[in-house]
């Protein structure tokens, strides 16, 4: 698979009526503490709550007329779902999601709200996706992938177009990363048009497959525990794995107990509610995991369940 940063003008140019920019918020406080300035890439503000409609709307943009009549299908655990859902109602396709029974009720609720057919299928993401699978052949859907996709990465990769277009002092991009899509397609953008630009994708020690794979320099299949990053949570694929080893400058790994304390920080300090896969970067910036230098943390979504903020507010350091 090849995406190219004309993949990612493109994209931005399709979507540019749907997605909305994200502003940069500087963090006085990191910068303080890191002697260097810290701004945070606001895709919690995003529509939906997350990154994940650039994606989802560039994919369901680009499908044809006979795709289009046949209706698309995904597989998610809340965020993904919700994009599709959204360009689903917009674009006026039709989507079945299949989300596992472990999803958030909120998540899950918002995209029935969006007019999506939802089925809950498995105990997590990688049993849904199982599940969507089948029943992509024997409903002839179109598939629009979280992130194994180069319209998905494309579109994703726009957050990155933004970071470079917007920021004049940056050495380090801190990504959440799950399948990679995000990670990839904004180092793409970063590196073609800040080539000194490190981009690092950051993962939580519960679910950090990247991380393993590219110490081993391929694909390394690892045992996931329970995460407050569930956005990241899961396997990701051969071919991720070469785009990452490929694009990223490295990629990160921190505590749930990390992401817990960067939750509460960016609660007390910026007033921003963000889900525990948003919080991995600044995660890495708290936690002295992430390399020195001026450095932009992309807070990648805001849909976190009520009760589970409560918790971590209150000192809770993990997802149970």
């Amino acid at each position: 698979m090849e995406i190219e940063m004309r993949d990612v003008v493109r994209a931005r140019a399709r979507i540019r009526a749907h997605v909305w920019p994200t502003p940069l918020v500087e963090d006085p406080e990191l910068s303080r503490r890191r002697g260097k300035p810290v701004q945070l890439k606001m895709e919690c503000w995003q529509r939906m709550g997350s990154f994940k409609v650039r994606g989802a709307f560039y994919r369901m943009l680009s499908l044809s007329t006979a795709e289009r009549q046949r209706g698309v299908i995904a597989a998610s655990a809340g965020n993904h779902a919700q994009g599709v859902a959204l360009a689903a109602r917009e674009i006026g396709v039709d989507a079945l999601l299949v989300m596992p029974e472990s999803a958030s009720r909120v998540k899950v609720d918002a995209v029935r709200q969006l007019g999506a057919e939802v089925v809950l299928r498995g105990r997590d993401y990688d049993e849904a996706e199982a599940a969507c699978k089948e029943i992509l052949q024997e409903t002839g859907r179109t598939l629009v992938h979280p992130f194994e996709d180069p319209y998905v990465i494309a579109g994703q990769g726009t957050v990155g177009l933004e970071i470079a277009l917007s920021v004049a002092d940056i050495d380090i991009v801190l990504v959440p990363a799950g399948g990679g899509g995000l990670a990839v397609g904004s180092a793409i953008a970063l590196k073609t048009l800040r080539p000194g630009v490190r981009v690092y994708g950051v993962q939580s020690e519960a679910s950090a497959p990247l991380v393993a794979s590219q110490r081993a320099g391929h694909r390394v299949r690892v045992e996931y525990g329970p995460s407050l990053a569930d956005g990241l949570h899961g396997d990701t694929t051969d071919v991720m794995v070469g785009l990452a080893l490929q694009h990223l400058d490295g990629v990160l790994m921190v505590t749930e107990a990390a992401i817990a304390r960067a939750m509460r920080y960016l609660y007390e300090q910026q007033r921003v509610i963000v889900e525990g896969a948003a919080a991995v970067s600044v995660a890495a910036l708290l936690e002295g995991v992430a390399p020195e230098g001026a450095a932009v943390a992309v807070l990648s979504g805001r849909n976190v369940a009520p009760e589970l903020f409560s918790r971590i507010l209150s000192g809770a350091e993990g997802p149970q």
